[in-house]
């Protein structure tokens, strides 16, 4: 009895041995200056405002229907419908106002009983004080609702290793006379970044 669980103790030492030996290796691969920019006890939260053009139908859109599915109908929010967006992201809610970058991803019309869309995209900074860094979000738009939240999943540049989240709501929208729907949508990012 004693020399089997002498045994299972060898073995237990022997798999966390080889499981340190191989995360060295999986942590030789990574890049000695991204593991340098970790920093967890110094990383400071960086409210972040700015809104998106959106722009459906007409021959400037900035969002495109890829995909539906067969149960789909031909209402904009219907079940199974998958958009592309490539919207541009502006200092203030006027289209004229400095350009800061883009919201690019995928939003799915995923509850067949409320308007409410599955969100993934990147907000990429082009311009600004975080040019060069972007921001992944991805979570549950409830359309109807005045304030919507998703979380902030990662991130690049200013913003590796990002968590947080972004609130935004709907600033404005309108019927334009080409018959695109042309919303500006407010966003607000609370994301953390290593200084």
């Amino acid at each position: 009895m004693v020399s089997l669980n002498i045994y299972a103790v060898l073995i237990v030492l022997y798999l966390f041995g080889a499981t340190q030996i191989n995360s060295r290796k999986i942590g030789d691969e990574v890049d000695e200056l991204e593991l340098d920019y970790i920093c967890l006890k110094n990383e400071k939260l960086a409210k972040i405002q700015f809104y998106a053009q959106d722009i459906v139908g007409g021959p400037n859109a900035t969002v495109h229907e890829v995909a539906r599915a067969a149960v789909s109908t031909d209402a904009l929010l219907s079940f199974g419908k998958v958009f592309v967006v490539d919207d541009v992201v502006t200092a203030g809610p006027s289209a004229d106002t400095e350009a800061l970058g883009k919201a690019q991803g995928i939003i799915t019309s995923a509850d067949m009983a409320n308007a409410a869309m599955a969100m993934s995209y990147n907000v990429v900074f082009t311009s600004g004080e975080y040019n060069g860094s972007s921001l992944s979000v991805a979570g549950r738009n409830e359309v109807a609702e005045e304030r919507r939240r998703v979380a902030v999943v990662g991130g690049t540049g200013v913003f590796r290793f990002a968590r947080g989240y972004a609130v935004f709501s709907t600033y404005s929208s309108a019927v334009r006379e080409d018959s695109s729907l042309y919303t500006v949508i407010e966003y607000t990012i609370y994301s953390t970044f290593c200084p």
